[in-house]
């Protein structure tokens, strides 16, 4: 007769489930460098409003979330095939992946002051973060929780 009080063993399928989520959450940062992260929006009152985005990829730190996407993915590829705790490395990625779009938000070199202008109501130029920044920051936040979840998993 089976042992009522012992824990049921943990089955393989429910193990490989945060490898799983690391892949996912790292092929949407990949994604994530495509769509727009910031733009110019120009209202002028007698046109109405004027905008221009630029891509992730149009920058440094966009192509870094794009690298840093493919590496989470492919961590977690090698923690479904391998070792689970391979899956937990893809949290360096997204760890240098959150700082980076922290530092673009930052702008240290200054660009976002040099393309605001306001010309008493009538033209006001501005830049502005879209909605592919804020996509990014959570895939790269959740690639890092996933990856530090895969680490400290209890068996």
């Amino acid at each position: 007769m089976a042992d009522p009080t012992a824990s049921p063993s943990a089955s393989p399928v429910s193990g490989r489930a945060l490898p799983v989520a690391v892949i996912a959450a790292g092929a949407l940062l990949a994604v994530t460098a495509f769509l727009p992260w910031a733009g110019i929006r120009a209202d002028i009152v007698v046109i109405g409003s004027v905008s221009e985005h630029v891509r992730g990829v149009d920058d440094w730190s966009g192509v870094l979330a794009l690298v840093s996407g493919a590496a989470a993915t492919a961590l977690g590829v090698a923690g479904v095939m391998r070792d689970l705790r391979l899956a937990a490395l893809a949290a360096l990625p997204g760890a240098v992946t959150v700082l980076v779009l922290l530092v673009f938000l930052s702008d240290p070199r200054g660009r976002a002051e040099n393309v605001s202008i306001d010309l008493g109501g009538l033209v006001t130029v501005r830049p502005t973060i879209e909605y592919g920044w804020f996509a990014a920051l959570a895939a790269a936040l959740a690639v890092t929780v996933l990856g530090v979840a895969v680490l400290v998993r209890r068996p």
